[in-house]
């Protein structure tokens, strides 16, 4: 599974706020004066692929042109992604939330592989601390006997889904 970049979060992101569904910059310039939320993302997304110049040109009638005209003089792209990697105050924070949104959904993969091995291991001490048998927990949960066992015999956290492994716990923390 590919890691999702920051630039291809911002093409779909700046997609997904807007009404027409684009990532045309002129048409998503008329619509942020209706549509605020695309403010701050639609800098970013012109930012990072180069197409400052043109947002500029498209804003110049509307009230953003000044913040828009403000942050590319004062900041190149590099030290601006750089601020907002480091979350530095000095950025705007809904700038620095859009960064944010972006590492949090990069990260989620990682964070529910991380959670569902934590599950696994609580799962196996429960299992040890009362001598409950794989067979007894696949024939009282009515589960998979082969994804159970891949489960817990050689930890493939992939062979059981959040909920069925929070089921394993409950079980094992009722018996």
């Amino acid at each position: 599974m590919q890691k999702l970049t920051f630039h291809r979060y911002l093409e779909r992101y700046v997609r997904s706020l807007s009404k027409t569904k684009t990532n045309s910059i002129h048409k998503l310039v008329n619509e942020v004066p209706e549509n605020l939320r695309l403010r701050e993302p639609l800098f970013l997304y012109a930012l990072c692929f180069n197409k400052m110049d043109l947002l500029l040109k498209a804003s110049i009638n509307y009230l953003m042109y000044s913040e828009y005209s403000s942050l590319s003089s004062k900041y190149n792209k590099s030290e601006f992604l750089k601020l907002l990697m480091n979350d530095n105050t000095q950025l705007n924070d809904l700038y620095r939330r859009v960064y944010r949104s972006y590492v949090s959904r990069r990260d989620t993969y990682d964070n529910e592989k991380y959670i569902r091995r934590l599950i696994h291991l609580k799962t196996r001490k429960l299992q040890e601390a009362k001598g409950v048998s794989n067979y007894r927990i696949y024939t009282d949960l009515k589960l998979n006997q082969s994804n159970v066992n891949a489960y817990l015999k050689h930890g493939d956290i992939a062979r059981v889904n959040k909920e069925t492994a929070y089921k394993m716990v409950e079980y094992l923390e009722a018996a």
